[in-house]
């Protein structure tokens, strides 16, 4: 299964807002962890309805997706599911939320 994306270091990422831009932030935690916090203008779709709802990522097929959850662990089982159906640029913040210290948005 390895190959279907790369990691990013979030605490790394979190310093790079320029290179922020790159990226589709897709939030694959729960209605309630994503309420609590998130990247300002990720898209959410929780890991467990990845299956259902990709086609939401469909126009963004060819661009940087980066999979991003609480510790990095659901967002590689995203990426499996999107690697799937045919996305290639998939990325994973790894260390997820907890390491990232970056700006946070509520809205």
């Amino acid at each position: 299964m390895m190959g279907q994306y790369k990691d990013i270091e979030a605490s790394r990422l979190s310093e790079a807002a320029d290179e922020l831009q790159q990226y589709v932030l897709v939030d694959v935690r729960t209605d309630e962890e994503y309420q609590e916090g998130h990247i300002p203008g990720a898209i959410h779709i929780p890991h467990d309805q990845m299956e259902a709802r990709h086609e939401e990522l469909a126009p963004h097929k060819g661009q940087k997706i980066l999979l991003i959850c609480r510790s990095g662990r659901r967002s590689v089982l995203a990426a499996q599911v999107l690697a799937t159906r045919g996305y290639t640029e998939l990325y994973n913040l790894k260390g997820g939320m907890l390491e990232w210290t970056g700006p946070q948005t509520k809205e």
